[in-house]
């Protein structure tokens, strides 16, 4: 379900059923919300108490530095597969910062071999946060770089007073590094499955997001194996909330507006040889819309059941996908032969008759609820009690009444089984750091596995 109402949900949305369950504690004004997930996301969301709070950890996790945030996701596919491919055009090989080479020793460092290797090593980490390239002098071997206009970023020039937009470089490519980030250049898919004979997926989690106190737990993070991806995204069709990411370099000018920087790492729990998944942990570092779930369909390993970015509804359930695909055809028909497999009753748009006959010159009534209301004027409910089933009822009021609450439920329940009821994507746990007027503190928040990761 969504976090609040949007589109066609009013009711069925967290803040609405809190609401609604405890009006006195969770009521209008009672509570504010933080962050969102996506509708077919699982996991944990904060919400706070009163506002001010709710601004402390909002701006926590705008400024990203102060926040991390872990998902799991399930996928198709031995991740990360790419890797097998040497030759990967996504692939930075090695990014090099001219600065950083010829950096010297700091007070008290010996300038050992040792000492010249690690600092060259760090140095060919690539110089990109939040998906944006950040430095000018480097030298790329691999990937993409990208000449956006950010929109978030504005300063006024002092010679015409008027506001400019500034420009960034989206950068487009992959790269691995150990826990402490550094860039491991030659890195395999061996070295993934790896650390999963060594720790648990718990084990993994625990190193990842606790504070490390001990050197067990250093050099278990150490050992983990991170494959960072950079790669913008955009919003394809705000109307249908489709997304894309990808190799934007070829677009124009205009396109290239709404293309926003986006970066996430993922690091493999475990592999499933009999359903060939991957359980992976993810750290997304920007929250574009459907991020994870765009870039995992970039490296070649969409998640399992999501079915709008390369998996497949009902993923593993061969009933499931038997009863979607008699659903799809049933309603199909229902809908007097509908041009695209796509469509359904509840998603082809509304046409200017049904806008008309069904809204048109409606008002709300004297002592008319918002439900009632809503019902009322809806071109999709108006669908489902016009299907040719309730057209042609006959017989007494008591039947016709008893026949049409069985046609909507029909109606009801295909519909239920040809869309999505969530998919593999969960969010496991939010680290923040927060400074308010209450000082600054550490706080973690997680939550349970959920069952397909167990």
């Amino acid at each position: 379900m969504p976090i609040h109402a949007c589109g066609a949900y009013n009711f069925n949305s967290l803040m609405e059923v809190l609401s609604y369950w405890k009006p006195d504690t969770y009521g209008t004004g009672k509570l504010f919300t933080i962050h969102r997930l996506d509708r077919l996301t699982s996991g944990l969301v904060l919400i706070a108490k009163s506002s001010s709070l709710a601004k402390s950890l909002s701006r926590c996790i705008v400024e990203r530095d102060n926040c991390q945030k872990l998902y799991l996701a399930r996928v198709k596919g031995k991740f990360p597969d790419i890797l097998q491919n040497i030759d990967h055009p996504w692939r930075l090989a090695c990014w090099k910062s001219n600065k950083k080479e010829v950096a010297k020793c700091v007070d008290g460092e010996e300038n050992t071999v040792e000492t010249q290797l690690k600092r060259r090593k760090n140095a060919t980490v690539p110089p990109i946060s939040h998906g944006e390239v950040t430095l000018d002098d480097v030298c790329i071997n691999g990937g993409v770089q990208l000449q956006l206009t950010d929109n978030n970023s504005k300063k006024q020039s002092k010679k015409s007073k008027k506001i400019e937009t500034q420009r960034c470089i989206a950068a487009l490519g992959f790269w691995i590094t150990d826990g402490d980030g550094n860039l491991i250049e030659n890195a395999t898919l061996q070295d993934f499955t790896k650390q999963g004979e060594i720790m648990t997926a718990r084990e993994i989690i625990e190193s990842v997001g606790s504070d490390l106190s001990n050197e067990f737990q250093q050099s278990s993070k150490r050992s983990v194996r991170w494959l960072h991806i950079a790669c913008p995204c955009r919003i394809s069709s705000h109307k249908n909330g489709v997304c894309e990411a990808g190799d934007f370099s070829g677009k124009s000018e205009s396109e290239l507006a709404d293309i926003k920087p986006a970066q996430a790492a993922f690091t493999l729990l475990s592999y499933d040889e009999a359903t060939d998944t991957s359980l992976l942990l993810v750290k997304p570092d920007t929250g574009r819309m459907h991020q994870i779930r765009l870039h995992l369909q970039a490296l070649g390993h969409p998640i399992a059941n999501d079915h709008r970015y390369g998996g497949e509804l009902w993923f593993g359930d061969e009933e499931g996908q038997k009863s979607f695909r008699n659903s799809r055809q049933w309603l199909d028909r229902l809908d007097k032969g509908s041009s695209s497999s796509e469509l359904t009753i509840s998603n082809v748009p509304a046409t200017e008759e049904e806008i008309y006959q069904v809204v048109a010159n409606k008002s709300r009534a004297d002592g008319e609820s918002i439900e009632d209301f809503i019902k009322k004027t809806c071109v999709w409910c108006a669908r489902c009690r016009g299907v040719d089933a309730i057209h042609n009822l006959e017989g007494s009021a008591e039947e016709v009444k008893r026949k049409t609450e069985v046609a909507v439920f029909q109606r009801t329940l295909m519909e239920y089984l040809v869309r999505s009821q969530g998919i593999w994507l969960h969010a496991l746990q939010y680290s923040l750091n927060i400074n308010d007027e209450k000082g600054q503190r550490f706080v973690k928040y997680t939550t349970e596995f959920p069952s397909w990761a167990l």
